[in-house]
């Protein structure tokens, strides 16, 4: 069962690397300007999966996936890793990037390294069903409304061409949304939980649990009796 979860860990890891690097494939027609409507939409793309939220989201989903502590913090960096070496490393295969891209982007591999644990830590804790676990299952999705903020991706400078204008206040937008629906089903799943009214739980008093499990009592009548005179 836990080779499984690892397996998991590694194709989530390996998908993510390699639909990130596709997402930053450009055509010539696209550096030319002769398809720009191309271009955005790639754009779009390329700033959805390699947000944040995404490869945070990662190390939570591989530490969810193994669920016990300690194999969660190791998954949460492996995958983080690996995820990064992948990337990089295919994309110096195919002639994308040149062999300066290792230095150039050795604090992502610090960052996997120091929050890849604590990120997988908290897919352990996602997986409870109380307060704290649903806090944990809403940083994904209260990362994705941060993030446009954050970066500024609604304040693109008018010097850059349309099609990046576009595709950052788009993938902005959908950032946004996606996390407020994500973060409202969340919610609204915990309230529709048994036992919860309100974000409180509900449990029953002590003579409710004697009376519920306490067998039922039969009454008898007495039988009407016939007097002999």
């Amino acid at each position: 069962m836990a080779k499984r979860w690892w397996g998991l860990v590694i194709a989530a890891a390996i998908t993510v690397a390699l639909v990130s690097l596709a997402s930053n494939i450009t055509s010539e027609s696209q550096l030319s300007a002769q398809a720009n409507t191309l271009l955005a939409v790639r754009s779009i793309l390329s700033k959805l999966v390699n947000s944040g939220a995404v490869w945070a989201g990662l190390p939570i989903l591989s530490g969810w996936l193994v669920r016990r502590p300690l194999h969660a913090f190791a998954a949460g960096i492996v995958a983080s890793l690996l995820a990064l070496v992948v990337h990089y490393g295919v994309g110096q295969l195919f002639g994308m990037f040149d062999e300066t891209v290792w230095a150039a982007n050795r604090m992502w591999f610090a960052l996997a390294l120091v929050m890849g644990g604590p990120l997988g830590l908290v897919g352990v804790v996602a997986r409870g069903s109380g307060a704290s676990g649903l806090v944990a299952r809403l940083v994904v999705p209260a990362g994705a409304m941060i993030e446009p903020f954050f970066r500024g991706m609604f304040s693109v400078p008018t010097i850059l061409p349309w099609p990046a204008r576009v595709a950052s206040v788009a993938a902005g937008a959908i950032l946004v949304a996606a996390g407020m629906v994500g973060a409202a089903v969340l919610i609204r799943q915990r309230r529709k939980q048994p036992g919860i009214q309100n974000g409180s739980n509900l449990r029953p008093t002590a003579s409710e649990q004697t009376s519920s499990i306490a067998p039922p009592v039969r009454r008898f009548r007495p039988s009407p009796r016939r007097i002999r005179r």
